[in-house]
């Protein structure tokens, strides 16, 4: 990944890419963790189209992922959101 440049009148601003640390997820956790975001919670609704599992098996993972500490969740039933820690 390259950085990205700012250039203003005055400034240049680099920001650079952040790296993923190995964050000890299974192959599968791993596919839901990157259409998960960091600044936006989403529901299994707006996760489980993009994901190449079934509903409940998305759900069952992101549970997972959460008791691993990645996953934030928020909610419950229903109105459950999901979001990068």
């Amino acid at each position: 990944m390259k950085p990205d440049f700012e250039v203003s009148e005055n400034t240049i601003k680099i920001v650079l890419p952040v790296f993923e640390k190995n964050l000890n997820l299974t192959e599968d956790e791993r596919k839901i963790y990157k259409i998960l975001s960091r600044t936006m919670l989403k529901s299994i609704s707006e996760i489980a189209p993009y994901a190449p599992f079934g509903k409940s098996k998305t759900t069952q993972l992101l549970k997972d992922m959460g008791k691993k500490g990645v996953v934030k969740i928020e909610g419950r039933g229903r109105g459950t959101k999901y979001m990068i820690k």
